[in-house]
């Protein structure tokens, strides 16, 4: 069995309010590692059309310029010096920390002279052009709602009537926070994997409407003349949610990707595969079958299924990439027929302790097992609030010496699975006022957990190594 910590890049100790690819992010893979983790997994880090969540993501390509550490910029002579600010918050004020850190940005950037490592850079990635001009339009634009643009900004990608020259320097900018936002991560990267520690990386599904690659690449997406999607994604109702999830991304064009040798996602999983050692594929259930609800639904109820081509897109994709190591979020109800495609190319699925107490913990050996996952209650909270045929049917397979909490990640990292992942607030034991995210609900406190000081990560990961050590 291998294991390692669900910590989130925005989640990490720092100087400045939020985690970032600082000093910090290192001593972190260097607890990991002193610990025997394996694994590090993140969640997505790309910058966001609204509600902080990076699964509303302007782009499926760049960094969010939130995570780019300033210090460094300090020794690498762009900067004279940067204050701390919040630096031992256990919540992120992504308004506040935003910007502070792009007054400083700007201010690098107004000192960097170029050279030829930048310019490698933008050749060997056109995305970054792609992305400077579309965050320049929104700038401009004040919305990343593109299909309200006036019709020069809207139809550039066809027409070009946009005089760029006037907005040189802006598009300038957003090149250059890309190229220090990789500069830092693929240091950092390097750095993990030269500690025997691999980067697990977060892939949504589906795009917001509001991206540069929906904008750009429009055909690949049910629009319509306005360039409004006709019909949105989501969820039928469940046990969780009795009118399902209404998304509201864009639906795939799948005649038109297959037209196109799906090559919207052979060159976004083929992105992934540079930046990340495995990428964790999150819906993969929609390859197979997904859900298509009217875009004037009132709920996701009046949706129906549709069928995706999803043996011919990864076909296409070993074809085009080769060796991918993917892992299929096959969570919640599935025909057989989703099974059936991940089997087909040995991927590797999900497990999760908290949703398997019915049926019982079977099929873990070619599944990456969970206590819980970011978008769950914590092990706690959740334990907390058991009933007493829940607490008994669990009291019979943990070690009953322990906290119910820590022995639930015991049994996880005890058990025949073949990758355990557990999630660092969980080895912090914090009930659920401290919960990571609350999936389909807008409030103050998703996506801001965070751990505060580098002390608390050493208390975190010695408990994970102490329980995964244990008899």
């Amino acid at each position: 069995m291998k294991s390692g910590i669900l910590f989130p890049l925005s989640s990490f100790p720092s100087k400045h309010g939020i985690g970032d690819l600082g000093k910090e992010a290192y001593k972190v893979i260097d607890q990991l590692a002193a610990n025997k983790g394996q694994y590090l997994q993140i969640l997505p880090f790309h910058p966001s059309t609204q509600a902080n969540s990076p699964y509303r993501a302007v782009s499926t390509y760049a960094g969010d310029e939130i995570y780019i550490n300033l210090n460094s910029l300090v020794e690498n002579g762009l900067l004279d010096e940067v204050p701390e600010y919040y630096s031992e918050t256990s919540n992120v004020d992504y308004d506040k920390i935003r910007k502070f850190k792009h007054k400083y940005l700007l201010l690098a950037y107004n000192n960097f002279k170029g050279n030829d490592q930048y310019d490698r850079f933008l050749t060997k990635c056109p995305w970054v052009f792609d992305y400077a001009l579309y965050c320049t339009f929104a700038s401009i634009n004040k919305s990343y709602d593109w299909a309200s643009w006036p019709t020069e900004f809207k139809d550039y990608p066809k027409y070009h009537q946009v005089n760029l020259t006037k907005y040189t320097e802006q598009i300038a900018y957003y090149q250059f926070v890309q190229f220090i936002f990789y500069h830092q991560w693929f240091s950092f990267k390097k750095y993990a994997n030269d500690k025997g520690i691999k980067i697990i990386g977060d892939m949504p599904f589906y795009v917001d409407h509001g991206s540069v690659e929906v904008w750009l690449d429009n055909q690949s997406f049910l629009l319509d003349e306005a360039g409004y999607p006709t019909s949105v994604a989501g969820v039928p109702p469940d046990y969780f949610s009795p009118t399902g999830q209404y998304w509201g991304n864009p639906l795939y064009d799948w005649k038109y990707l297959k037209f196109n040798k799906f090559k919207f996602w052979t060159d976004r999983i083929g992105w992934a595969s540079k930046i990340f050692d495995i990428t964790r594929i999150d819906h993969f259930r929609a390859f197979d079958s997904y859900w298509d609800i009217p875009v004037d639904a009132p709920t996701a109820i009046e949706g129906s299924w549709k069928y995706a081509p999803g043996y011919e897109l990864f076909d296409q994709l070993y074809a085009s990439l080769g060796s991918i190591d993917l892992v299929a979020e096959d969570l919640g109800y599935l025909r057989p027929e989703v099974i059936g495609l991940k089997n087909h190319y040995h991927l590797k699925g999900m497990k999760v302790f908290q949703f398997m107490l019915e049926d019982g913990f079977n099929d873990l050996e070619h599944s990456y097992f969970y206590p819980g996952t970011h978008d769950n209650e914590t092990i706690k909270g959740w334990s907390d609030s058991l009933n007493e045929e829940a607490l008994n049917k669990i009291k019979k397979i943990v070690d009953e010496k322990l906290p119910l909490n820590l022995a639930i990640i015991k049994f996880c990292l005890h058990s025949n699975a073949s990758d355990v992942i557990v999630p660092v607030w969980d080895l912090l034991e914090v009930d659920n006022e401290q919960r990571f995210n609350i999936p389909g609900e807008v409030n103050d406190t998703n996506w801001t957990y965070r751990v505060s000081n580098m002390s608390l990560v050493e208390k975190a990961f010695k408990l994970f190594n102490k329980l995964k050590s244990e008899d």
